[in-house]
């Protein structure tokens, strides 16, 4: 019988299926200017007639299937709520309906912390958590109370149970908006001594000691911007050094950034758009991201199963088109710019991120058993 089992944990970064993606769903919220648009996309692109509640995910699917678990930043209210947060520029939401979105992609995990999921104020956030629940998805970052906000999501490996069952936490908060900071039940942060010390008291309270992988999902830093300030690698090496925190899922800045092997911990600063309707941002690509899997390995052979270990980080491309997830190919130009990008920025925190294009369908590789 082997000694050793091996999980894997698909990290993505922003999912945004409200606006225009809605509109495309047999069921979709109202909104008639949002419609109006979808309509003329629909005559233009004949193609998009047939969306489904898969096509969000594309030819990914297969690879979001195959992990263990899956998680996401959930970058939209899911809500018929229809008063919105009030001077704010861009307001998100989904039909209620179309969680299912999300359960067909297996996924287990969405964060509720970021700039969107009170767009539709209070009212659309307490629809968004109920909604969430009611799929059977875990969740942080957000919820119809502080506790809530501020406890770890729960995941289990294997998600199914079995030997040594084994528990991973995750928890989620987001550095902005500012304007939030009044609403009690959303998980928000600066980078403040006071901070350090509130997250360094719910990370390693006595509930999360037996965790075998601790994970925190974050939303922090501006649009657009390729290297994390100081102020976010100095928070990432805090909650590494001083909470214990194995995987750093970092999201907000529209397009990859980089990663870094830090003691024994992968911090993935920036994820990318994973799924949206954005307009295109040339010189940034934040039509391109991926999908970044985490291996961790388990060995039976400690007494009681033992904490979860890195091993290996691989990152898969992908690319948004017309609202849909598509897998690049090694040979694609999309593919060279990427990898070429997240070497070069991991370069700069220290970490070496090599290529593996054997099988036609180019990954990224960061070896983590040795840091």
């Amino acid at each position: 019988m082997s000694t050793q089992r091996t999980y894997t944990l698909n990290f993505m970064g922003d999912v945004m299926l409200g606006r225009l993606i809605d509109q495309m769903f047999p069921q979709h919220v109202h909104e008639p200017e949002e419609q109006r648009i979808a309509q003329s996309l629909l005559k233009s692109h004949p193609k998009l007639s047939v969306y489904s509640i898969e096509s969000p995910w594309g030819n990914a699917l297969p690879l979001l299937h195959s992990a263990d678990l899956n998680l996401i930043n959930l970058e939209t209210s899911a809500t018929t709520h229809a008063v919105k947060w009030p001077d704010k520029i861009f307001n998100y939401r989904m039909h209620p309906a179309n969680i299912s979105a999300l359960t067909v992609a297996k996924v287990h995990y969405a964060g509720l912390a970021n700039n969107h999921t009170l767009d539709f104020s209070e009212p659309g956030l307490s629809e968004t958590v109920k909604t969430v629940k009611g799929a059977g998805i875990a969740f942080a970052g957000a919820g119809e109370s502080r506790f809530e906000a501020t406890r770890p999501a729960i995941l289990r490996l294997p998600a199914g149970g079995g030997r040594k069952e084994l528990e991973a936490h995750v928890w989620a908060a987001s550095d902005h908006p500012g304007d939030w900071a009044s609403v009690a039940n959303f998980h928000l942060i600066d980078y403040s001594q006071a901070t350090r010390q509130r997250l360094k008291a719910l990370l390693t309270a006595p509930a999360s000691s037996q965790a075998a992988l601790k994970v925190f999902s974050v939303h922090w830093g501006p649009n657009y911007a390729w290297q994390p300030s100081k102020e976010i690698r100095d928070l990432a090496h805090f909650l590494v050094d001083e909470c214990g925190v194995d995987v750093i899922h970092g999201h907000s800045s529209h397009h990859v950034q980089g990663v870094e092997r830090y003691r024994g911990s992968v911090i993935i600063y920036g994820c990318g758009d994973f799924i949206d309707d954005y307009a295109l941002v040339k010189d940034f690509r934040n039509d391109l991201s991926g999908i970044w899997q985490v291996r961790v390995e388990q060995d039976f052979r400690d007494e009681d199963g033992g904490k979860l270990r890195l091993t290996r980080l691989e990152m898969f491309p992908t690319k948004i088109d017309r609202f849909q997830v598509r897998r690049l190919m090694a040979d694609e130009p999309d593919t060279a710019w990427i990898a070429d990008r997240i070497r070069g920025l991991s370069a700069d925190v220290g970490t070496q991120v090599q290529v593996d294009d054997r099988e036609g369908d180019l990954k990224l590789i960061v070896d983590l058993s040795s840091c």
